[in-house]
């Protein structure tokens, strides 16, 4: 009997799902769907930048497509005659072209055992009955699975919250960062606020440095951090044994810094201790009380986020470049305020250290990061899971609520069978979830889950 695998999201992560499936089939029959919209099989939004300026933030040779062969990538550029060192930083565009070439390479050395259909459509619910479970497609198509994977790659972020949305609805004003018209709509001299100041905020930023633009740019986020800086050449043993056991916060993190000295002490770097910590971070956090993680979640996971998702140098250089011309304002506080004027421009309030400031842009960006708050999602899927409570959400609200495995588990606490999940939706339970070292894990480890079970 065939086994029916269908997987929604051809992003990296249902790609790599497709690939270890191929790759662990052996001699079962096996039908495996990918369904994706747009035909973007391979690339999702991280993979789809087109310039060569927007890097991957991981070196050449740690971004391999397996978890036992993490060089895999390097490897391909050297075959492809790409002239990329080891640690160099990539252009994301070649990394979609892996992984879509990995996806077509797999698919076409199957064995006749192994179908594969990519299918360019939405898929709008998932029905779940006694003897069957079904995939339905915008088109009205069902398509009839043995395990369902909801592979969700990013969504758009979140509006700014201000005291009056108004400006969500003008010409503008981009909810999406990626949109293909933004620089159709923003003049080369505009004044241009971004709401974030993370990676997604770097990329944004180096689009307008490359086209010249001399308007003004401003960037803004509650704390005003910006990624820090890859700085490679150095490694930190483990010291995972001392934080076993620890379920406080406050804790692990006096025995970080008391790392993080030893190794400036010892002529190694802080990177080194928290690149260190990535083995055990799943498990550290799988192991924390509920209110440990809000702990965290309030007070420490922007500094997290900034030692852990780095910039390329080069990226680093120019931006700091930007600001030592005074063409980018980096700036921090909570926004208060956004008045649309009637000339179409923006007056903008935040509110920093007890006092207010206010200056006027011509388009404002979104840079805020993925919405992660499932009920908040615009998903025609998610929506009618969470309806007929297929789906529940993390304790956190930061993803779904799953078995560490990705098994999801509904609003009656039942864990599933048929319905899983992988990636982004899996932040709240294990935290770190969605670069490459995790997301290739996780396609090896779920791939023989499925055909198992």
């Amino acid at each position: 009997m065939t086994k029916r695998i269908t997987i929604i999201g051809g992003g990296a992560t249902g790609t790599l799902l497709a690939v270890n499936l191929i790759k662990h089939a052996g001699d079962e029959s096996l039908e495996i769907n990918l369904i994706e919209r747009q035909n973007r099989f391979g690339r999702g939004v991280a993979y789809s930048a087109t310039e060569d300026f927007h890097l991957l933030n991981v070196p050449a040779a740690k971004m391999g497509a397996f978890p036992d062969d993490i060089e895999h990538f390097h490897r391909w550029l050297t075959a492809k005659n790409l002239d990329f060192a080891p640690s160099d930083f990539v252009p994301r565009r070649l990394y979609g072209e892996y992984l879509r070439e990995l996806f077509d390479e797999f698919s076409t050395d199957k064995g006749a055992n192994v179908s594969v259909n990519l299918i360019d459509d939405e898929a709008v619910d998932v029905e779940v009955k006694d003897d069957k479970t079904e995939v339905v497609l915008g088109s009205e198509r069902r398509i009839e699975s043995d395990k369902v994977v909801l592979a969700f790659g990013n969504f758009l972020p979140p509006h700014p919250k201000a005291e009056n949305n108004a400006f969500v609805e003008t010409e503008k004003y981009f909810q999406n960062p990626w949109a293909k018209n933004i620089f159709d709509k923003i003049s080369e001299t505009d004044d241009v606020l971004i709401i974030g100041t993370g990676l997604t905020f770097a990329d944004v930023a180096m689009s307008f440095y490359h086209r010249k633009h001399t308007g003004k740019i401003y960037a803004f986020s509650t704390r005003g951090l910006l990624p820090a800086v890859h700085k490679l050449g150095f490694v930190y043993d483990s010291f995972a044994d001392e934080l076993k056991g620890k379920t406080r916060i406050t804790d692990l993190l006096k025995i970080v810094r008391r790392h993080v000295e030893k190794a400036d002490a010892n002529g190694s770097d802080w990177r080194a201790v928290i690149d260190s910590l990535r083995p055990q971070t799943q498990e550290l956090w799988l192991t924390l009380p509920i209110a440990e993680k809000r702990y965290f979640m309030q007070h420490l996971s922007r500094y997290w986020n900034v030692a852990r998702h780095r910039l390329p140098p080069a990226t680093a250089q120019i931006l700091d470049e930007m600001q030592t011309a005074e063409r980018l304002e980096i700036g921090k506080g909570r926004l208060r305020k956004i008045e649309v004027g009637g000339d179409g421009r923006y007056t903008v309030t935040f509110a920093a250290d007890g006092t207010e400031n206010k200056f006027t842009v011509d388009a404002i960006i979104n840079c805020i990061g993925s919405e992660s708050n499932f009920s908040r999602v615009e998903s025609a899927l998610v929506k009618n899971l969470l309806a007929k409570n297929a789906l529940n959400l993390d304790t956190l609200k930061m993803g779904l609520d799953a078995a560490p495995d990705g098994r999801l588990i509904n609003a009656h606490g039942k864990i599933s069978d048929r319905i899983y999940t992988a990636g982004t939706a899996l932040k709240g339970i294990l935290w770190e979830s969605t670069a490459m070292p995790e997301i290739r894990t996780q396609a090896n480890k779920l791939a023989k889950l499925l055909l198992d079970g």
